[in-house]
């Protein structure tokens, strides 16, 4: 790998890992961003310095993510791997399969909660569920700034104030 292809690797692994994927991830996926030619898995693995069990998961994974892409070249009956280039695909890809995921089990376990303290008889439940009542607008609140993003346009220009106006008051 070039100095600059490094570098890169090392700035996009430093993003990933922050958002708690695998730093091999962001490798994988800058070396195949960078070359202009699909990579196979030999390739990638001899260009990182990795075994072919980093790079075999990491491919899986970043598949998953929809992020990479499987093909075959022409002539050639071993599989190759080449990056979603639309980077907001990519980013949205993960936005819809993983944060929204987690939202929304926020959600169904808040209002599981919820319906709990309803059945006590506790001089505190009125203000706890007033509390995880907030805490679950909040959450909604930011789904729909998740799904606005992701969604890209969905909502108009006023209606994207209004939440954002609503978030800032939580």
């Amino acid at each position: 790998m070039s100095e600059e292809e490094v570098a890169f690797a090392e700035i996009i692994g430093d993003l990933v890992e922050q958002w708690g994927f695998n730093r091999q991830l962001g490798r994988v996926w800058c070396l195949l961003f960078l070359r202009s030619k699909p990579q196979s898995p030999s390739d990638i693995q001899e260009a990182l310095s990795i075994s072919a069990g980093s790079v075999s998961s990491a491919l899986n994974e970043l598949q998953m993510w929809g992020v990479v892409k499987r093909l075959r070249v022409s002539g050639d009956r071993n599989f190759y791997y080449e990056p979603e280039t639309r980077i907001w695909k990519s980013i949205s890809n993960v936005l819809r399969a993983r944060e929204i995921r987690i939202l929304d089990e926020a959600q169904a376990g808040l209002s599981a909660l919820i319906e709990s303290l309803q059945q006590k008889k506790d001089s505190e439940k009125e203000f706890q569920i007033k509390r995880v009542k907030q805490v679950r607008e909040a959450i909604d609140t930011a789904q729909q700034l998740f799904n606005a993003l992701i969604n890209g346009g969905a909502f108009s220009l006023p209606k994207l104030n209004r939440l954002f106006d609503r978030f800032k008051a939580l």
